[in-house]
């Protein structure tokens, strides 16, 4: 950034780091800098978003995650946070919503699935949320956590199929 202050790609990466380290403050300034160097990118207004999210402030975060959907309606992450922000705020029937639109957009991206599978446990449909578990790891079989899911929503009998699967 010392050497090349104009690219915005920076920002982002320091930000993202920042985050991964749960710096989320100075995450926060890294990315408001970035978006006054290109206002409209959506990549660091998600991350933004998600700062915004992780230092509970949800209607900067809300705000930030509409306006990614009203520039571009067709990316997934916008509406998988958000979902996953109301989500969190035990708005599931919104964050179901919001997963299903995901899903039109893209029918292969297994945490989407997943999504829908914590969101469906989250109201008790356990039926739901394994059906959707075992969607996304029919994408991608390495999922661990959409099995620990199947597994906290089902009871298991002797020679139940998910059983043997993760047994072997």
């Amino acid at each position: 950034i010392k050497k090349n202050p104009e690219y915005v790609i920076l920002y982002n990466i320091t930000g993202s780091a920042y985050q991964n380290k749960g710096e989320f403050n100075n995450a926060k300034e890294r990315f408001k800098i970035g978006l006054k160097l290109d206002p409209n990118n959506i990549a660091l207004m998600n991350n933004l978003a998600l700062s915004h999210k992780n230092l509970f402030q949800y209607d900067l975060a809300i705000e930030l995650f509409n306006k990614i959907i009203e520039l571009n309606n067709k990316y997934i992450n916008a509406y998988i946070n958000l979902g996953n922000l109301n989500r969190d705020l035990n708005k599931f029937n919104e964050a179901i919503k919001l997963y299903e639109k995901a899903l039109s957009i893209s029918s292969d991206n297994p945490i989407i699935f997943y999504s829908l599978a914590l969101a469906h446990q989250g109201i008790g449909n356990f039926e739901k949320s394994i059906y959707y578990s075992q969607e996304a790891l029919k994408i991608n079989p390495n999922l661990t956590r959409a099995d620990h899911l199947i597994s906290q929503s089902k009871k298991y009998k002797i020679n139940d199929d998910h059983y043997l699967k993760l047994k072997k």
